[in-house]
């Protein structure tokens, strides 16, 4: 059964509906064990031409840590839709930082790339316009093993040490050494869908259960 966990709700043990960002959700069997998902931030990403940074693209807004997030990305998955007669729909990268925690004594694989998703508030499962309200991560070359230490890739949780929970990313790594302390998933989403609030990510694990987070855009 799903719980919720609000930022000043009751604590709930295995939470998997999250009304916020920077709070747990528990995804796995019904039983356990669990592994822990936490959106540290989510935005829209500014990188401009990553290439050539002087070739297009408002320079006030371009982001050169942005630039590096994509790196690794095929120029196929970055390429965005655009609508010159409604700019408004034209899409942007849509970055979510997830960190990932293992409470249990044992290593656990964490979601695979396919099992995140964005839904907005407009999404309905069967409709004839479902496709156009659920957003999937674009991958690197190779998801499992991007090449760039900052992009999210399936990997073994570490289990826990003494009292202290193992994480994804670890760390030592680039990843856990950032200021957000987490992995990156990049979407591609139009502008105007941002608006169609609350936009929710979902998690699938890979060995059962589901939790999701409303995003604070």
């Amino acid at each position: 059964m799903s719980t919720t966990l609000t930022a000043c709700g009751s604590k709930e043990a295995n939470p998997t509906h999250a009304e916020t960002e920077a709070v747990y959700v528990s995804v796995g069997p019904e039983n356990g064990p669990y592994l822990k998902y936490q959106v540290q931030v989510s935005r829209q990403l500014n990188p401009g031409d990553f290439e050539n940074l002087t070739a297009r693209g408002d320079q006030e807004k371009i982001d050169p840590e942005d630039s590096e997030y994509l790196r690794g990305i095929p120029s196929s998955e970055l390429e965005l839709t655009k609508n010159p007669q409604k700019p408004i729909d034209d899409e942007i990268y849509f970055g979510v930082f997830i960190q990932v925690a293992n409470d249990n004594k044992q290593p656990l694989r964490s979601a695979a790339l396919s099992g995140f998703e964005i839904e907005d508030s407009q999404f309905v499962a069967g409709s004839s316009t479902a496709e156009e309200h659920v957003f999937t991560p674009i991958a690197a070359f190779d998801p499992k093993n991007p090449g760039n230490p900052f992009l999210y890739r399936q990997a073994i949780v570490p289990g826990a040490v003494g009292t202290g929970s193992g994480y994804q990313p670890l760390p030592n790594s680039p990843a856990g050494s950032s200021t957000t302390a987490a992995e990156l998933l990049v979407f591609k989403i139009p502008q105007s869908k941002l608006e169609n609030r609350p936009l929710v990510l979902k998690i699938k694990g890979p060995t059962g259960g589901e939790a999701e987070v409303d995003l604070d855009v």
